[in-house]
């Protein structure tokens, strides 16, 4: 408990400091704390001849629950939709320090590392830094930022240990989870407090990952409650630019929180749940400010400071084994300072959902709620706006029946969700979906559903100097303008899926998907003009208009195989083909580009072998195609990771990602300032648990 209140103090004297602490004295102070916590380590830890078996095998995966797709449990094999479980074993046995790293595994999800603090995420395309049609979520709280349309991933970086799964549902999910889950759902999902008693002390370092220390500590409330509290800091090096210099993109942040979990030990019938964390992240970027004098723009450091905080409240009632209330709420509050613009938000969302009991062949599900988002903004030289406070209103309900067509054997479930905000008004997404349940070991399904991708502040109020040029020794700027009457961009998809258990060691999943999109984002220009208000210049403006539609499709499959009892291998591979039809390059700026943004061609091959009863040895190849649009070439990358239970509680492992290839780009034309080479990175990690 003493190292927490340590761990907790450091915490604090970063968020209320102005700036980070030299890294370099963060990587001598993690390697400290590990030279003085080993000795008591070893003198405490018991020897221990049993290891933990392999968390789902095939046999059993099937079986594992869901949440995601139908926002109730069910088994994987009963959910009509491509949807893949990370389990808490997956991340760990991947070497992964990071979500984005562990999504890497998932068929169909596109992971790309622009640089140190940055990722491009997305899922059958359409990816981008800030990627605009998935929706992700932690312990049902939205992460996605309605200001920029994306995610933030570098400030997604909560304890692994703590999470209990990764589920992902590739297609779309709006039926329930309502606008911007287009292409895919990401839904993060954490331990519960009594899952993660006593101690937990993590130390990371190596030559990108410079140090990770985690500490969490969990414990009783009375006797109905659990809690934990946990603290993090990391801090991770700098790339290399294609020119081979430092990047100046390394990331240092530190992180807190906590979860409590009680349950009405009278009735059986309640469960609560309270959770918060606070952040705060340190980064920088380059970025290039235009101007009107030649060479007409300025490399720039951009620093960026993000912090933020939130609490969740979460209140269920089980009214019988099929028949349940929830209720949950929260507030998230978060800040975002850069030389572009500096942002604060803040979310109140409220959200309940109600599943009536069984009405013969019917199992129905209610739920509305209502989300209210304000960001206070200030301006910038690039970034400009009428009105610096913008607030929007969501409100949503929905409804899904699952019918029970011939029992046992066919089902159809019908959905569908009514959303109104305050850009495009109503909203409908709904959703049909037909499975078939072959027999015990088999089950066919296939879908039709409609999502839509909801305008963000930054396509109707922001004003974005994107650049200035010289046209005949004249100043020429494009000024990207706000339009008010841009609308939602639109999808139809339709899905078909089978999921096979082979043999009881071996199991088959594979999904083919067509999707239609209409109303895609364009960037149109308008009518060029002269500025004669010193200093002249040309102007050529451009908007957000909906004038570009297209059509993706494309296969995902996974094969699992359990060799032998401490040998398992798991191997996906995905197919995405897009077609995009927008104006010409005389009319809008590259309004097909999108489709050689994202890899066309994916594979994995994970191996996990328990060589001995305390000596486990992980690997993974990946291939990813080329990116046209950026001339990023293809790759292969390898990841290992060798780990070795010392004692009771105590493990040590190396892992060395990126391993095959030498630094290289996986996102981001090499001219952009902030295109970054991904080295190789090697590790060490300690974890102690007592």
């Amino acid at each position: 408990m003493n190292s927490i209140i340590i761990l907790g103090t450091l915490i604090y004297s970063i968020r209320h400091s102005k700036t980070f602490m030299p890294s370099p004295f963060y990587a001598r102070w993690t390697f400290f704390l590990a030279a003085v916590l080993i000795p008591f380590v070893i003198s405490e830890a018991q020897a221990n001849e049993n290891v933990d078996n392999f968390e789902l095998s095939p046999e059993q995966l099937f079986d594992a629950t869901v949440m995601s797709v139908s926002k109730t449990s069910e088994k994987l094999m009963d959910a009509p939709a491509a949807v893949y479980v990370l389990t808490n074993e997956d991340i760990l046995r991947s070497g992964a320090t990071s979500i984005p790293e562990a999504l890497r595994i998932v068929p169909g999800v596109q992971v790309a590392q622009v640089n140190a603090n940055s990722w491009a995420i997305s899922v059958r395309g359409f990816n981008g830094a800030l990627a605009d049609k998935l929706l992700v979520l932690m312990d049902g709280r939205e992460v996605y930022d309605p200001l920029f349309a994306g995610v933030y991933w570098d400030i997604q970086n909560t304890m692994l240990e703590d999470v209990e799964r990764i589920e992902v549902i590739r297609g779309p999910g709006a039926a329930l989870w309502g606008a911007n889950a287009v292409n895919g759902v990401i839904n993060i999902i954490t331990k519960k407090a009594q899952d993660t008693q006593g101690n937990l002390v993590s130390l990371t370092a190596g030559n990108q990952e410079k140090g990770i220390v985690e500490e969490r500590y969990g414990g009783r409330l009375g006797d109905a409650g659990y809690y934990r509290v946990y603290g993090k800091y990391l801090d991770r090096n700098d790339e290399t630019t294609p020119a081979g210099t430092d990047a100046h993109d390394g990331l240092a942040q530190g992180r807190t929180g906590l979860r409590a979990d009680w349950k009405n030990d009278k009735t059986a019938r309640d469960d609560f749940t309270v959770q918060g964390d606070m952040y705060r992240s340190d980064t920088s970027d380059f970025r290039s400010v235009p101007t009107f004098v030649s060479p007409f723009s300025q490399l720039q450091n951009e620093n960026i400071d993000a912090r933020g905080a939130n609490i969740l409240g979460r209140w269920n009632r089980a009214f019988s084994d099929d028949s349940y209330l929830t209720v949950q709420s929260y507030v998230d509050y978060t800040s975002r300072d850069q030389l572009t613009l500096g942002d604060r938000e803040t979310t109140l969302d409220m959200d309940a959902q109600y599943a009536l009991p069984a009405l013969g062949r019917h199992k129905i599900i209610l739920g509305g709620g209502y989300r209210y988002n304000a960001d206070q903004l200030t301006q910038s030289q690039i970034i400009t706006f009428q009105n610096g406070y913008q607030a929007t209103n969501i409100m949503n309900a929905f409804a899904q029946d699952k019918i029970t067509l011939v029992p046992q054997d066919w089902f159809l479930t019908l959905g569908s969700k009514l959303e109104h905000n305050d850009f495009t008004g109503f909203e409908i997404e709904p959703d049909a979906r037909l499975q078939w349940q072959i027999n015990d070991r088999q089950m066919a399904w296939g879908s039709v559903s409609r999502a839509v991708r909801t305008p963000s502040i930054l396509e109707r109020e922001l004003t974005i100097n994107e650049g200035v040029l010289s046209l005949g020794g004249t100043p020429a700027e494009l000024l990207l303008q706000p339009n008010n009457y841009y609308a939602s961009e639109d999808m139809i998809a339709y899905e078909l899926g089978y999921r096979n258990q082979l043999t009881p060691k071996t199991l088959l999943d594979v999904t083919a998907f067509y999707n239609h999109y209409t109303y895609l984002a364009t960037l149109n220009f308008l009518t060029p003009s002269i500025v004669f208000t010193p200093p002249a210049h040309f102007l050529f403006p451009v908007t957000f208009t909906n004038n570009t539609y297209g059509e993706t499709h494309g296969i995902e499959t996974v094969l699992d195989w359990r060799a032998l009892d401490t040998l398992k291998f798991s191997t996906s591979y995905s197919i995405l083909e897009m077609h995009l039809h927008g104006p010409t390059p005389d009319q809008a700026i590259g309004s097909e580009l999108a489709q050689q943004e994202s890899p066309t061609y994916q594979f994995n091959i994970r191996g996990q072998w328990d060589i001995r009863k305390n000596i486990s040895f992980d690997t993974t190849l990946y291939y990813v195609s080329s990116l046209p649009a950026y001339a990023v070439d293809d790759y292969w990358r390898l990841d290992m990771r060798l780990a070795w239970k010392i004692m009771n509680g105590l493990q040590f492992s190396l892992v060395g990602q990126n391993l095959l290839a030498p630094p290289h780009r996986e996102f981001s034309s090499a001219t952009d300032a902030n295109a970054a080479l991904i080295n190789q990175s090697i590790f060490g990690n300690l974890t102690w648990q007592y």
